[in-house]
């Protein structure tokens, strides 16, 4: 009778190297699974998800650079729960005419304005939706808008070089302000020059 030898096992570098790497993966895997978060204070809950609610945000443009900062920000804002970003743009009917009446130069404003803002919304992929409405004030239609499409939050550029004194927010941001029951984040940065 013969005893059959026991041979030793071949070690190969590539079979060490894999054993190597599944090892660091499943002890990375491990750490992830059972490593305990931070807790975090009640009020800091509630604030993040509070922000995290917010779905739909809605920019008045004109097609300024300030308002373009503002559609910046709120792509920003609206990045991590990809929102909807609203862009409104309001053509102010005067009294003296009726709202359906064609304005040409105006209209082709609002078209080349929500073109660079939907491009704007465009290079972070989330979703745009241009809105060109009608009415006697900026501030009235924005804010219909905002209801009639249910919105989160307004952001809306301030102009720098508007004067501190005779009217430092403007009558369509005032009345956001005074009359929106949204969240309303209005966004001045400093004018060229400021110091």
């Amino acid at each position: 009778m013969s005893v059959g030898m026991i041979s030793s096992p071949v070690l190969s570098p590539l079979g060490i190297l894999l054993a190597i790497v599944f090892a660091v993966l499943m002890a990375n895997l491990l750490y992830w699974m059972f490593k305990v978060p931070a807790p975090v204070a009640q009020a800091v809950a509630h604030a993040r998800r509070s922000v995290s609610g917010i779905k739909r945000i809605l920019v008045p443009t004109r097609g300024s650079e300030h308002d373009e900062r503002a559609v910046e920000l709120a792509c920003r804002l609206g990045q991590e729960q990809k929102s909807q970003i609203i862009l409104a743009y309001v053509l102010e009917i005067p009294l003296t005419l009726s709202l359906g009446t064609p304005l040409p130069e105006e209209e082709a404003m609002a078209s080349k304005a929500m073109q660079r803002s939907v491009e704007i919304v465009s290079v972070h992929n989330l979703e745009a939706i241009p809105r060109v409405e009608r009415d006697r004030d900026a501030g009235r239609g924005i804010l219909r808008t905002a209801q009639d499409l249910d919105v989160d939050l307004i952001v809306i550029g301030m102009n720098p070089a508007r004067s501190h004194f005779a009217d430092p927010l403007g009558r369509t941001t005032e009345t956001l302000l005074r009359r929106s029951s949204f969240e309303v984040i209005v966004d001045k940065h400093p004018s060229p020059g400021a110091s």
